[in-house]
């Protein structure tokens, strides 16, 4: 790593996901180094001096395929319902093709309120919530037009918790409240409050993590009246907003990261 001298340590001006690694990283006897222009993409040197690319929140613990697959929601929820695991319906409208199929779900199957996805978002991005069939077209409509594949994706009511999962079990859980018919990512404007969503949702986020064949995983679960279901997983899962909302959850964030970087190090 001599050679990458212009890479620089973490600093405050940094995203946080990068300073608890950072913080992380001293507690294990490394360190991390990041390019210092945006900071989306450096290193974790472990105590062995051996050094661990990380990109975003990715940290290199889940496969490329694994990742990819985990990033589809199309495909993660046909895996996961396959493996048994309980999600939301849904059908997606493939970017270029005629959408009348997906309309036709969402009117006379579905119903309202459902959700309206890109297939490849994250963090809350181009999410809606239709409660009104007549403003469908409207809602999927930016999203078509920029040739995104479109998810709808049937609402299902209940508390929403994200779940982080490391090699199998579950290690941080919390709840997160949206923000009136936003979607229940902090970025987005949610709210967070601590407590998880139980042993029987907490197992089944370790059951969805695994059967996409992940090692490190955030894995959204809406505590239903008929049992837990898994809403989404995120391969790459970031913990910025929840470290931001207050020092016993920065806390718990380095600790959470710091053990997906002792994994790491192996």
């Amino acid at each position: 790593m001599e050679h990458a001298r212009w890479m620089v340590a973490p600093h405050e001006g940094m995203r946080p996901f990068l300073r608890l690694m950072a913080e992380a990283a001293e507690a294990l006897g490394g360190r991390v180094v990041a390019e210092p222009q945006l900071g989306r993409f450096g290193f974790f040197i472990d105590a062995g001096g051996r050094a661990h690319a990380v990109h975003g929140a990715a940290l290199g613990l889940n496969g490329d395929a694994a990742a990819r697959l985990a990033g589809d929601k199309d495909y993660a929820a046909k895996v996961l319902g396959y493996a048994g695991v309980p999600v939301p319906e849904h059908v997606v409208m493939l970017a270029g093709r005629d959408a009348a199929p997906g309309l036709a779900w969402a009117r006379q199957e579905c119903g309202v309120p459902l959700w309206v996805k890109p297939n490849d978002g994250h963090g809350g991005e181009g999410v809606q919530r239709v409660t009104d069939l007549a403003a469908l077209e409207d809602a999927i409509a930016p999203l078509r037009e920029t040739g995104r594949h479109v998810i709808l994706q049937d609402h299902v009511p209940g508390r929403e918790f994200r779940v982080m999962v490391l090699e199998g079990r579950a290690v941080l859980a919390y709840e997160r409240m949206a923000k009136g018919d936003g979607p229940g990512n902090l970025s987005a404007g949610a709210a967070l409050r601590a407590g998880g969503p139980g042993a029987e949702a907490e197992a089944l986020a370790v059951r969805a993590a695994e059967a996409l064949g992940l090692r490190w995983a955030g894995i959204d679960v809406i505590g239903g009246a008929e049992g837990p279901v898994v809403l989404e997983v995120n391969a790459a899962p970031g913990l910025d907003a929840y470290a931001r909302s207050g020092p016993e959850q920065w806390a718990a964030a380095r600790d959470v990261i710091g053990a997906a970087l002792e994994v790491l190090a192996r």
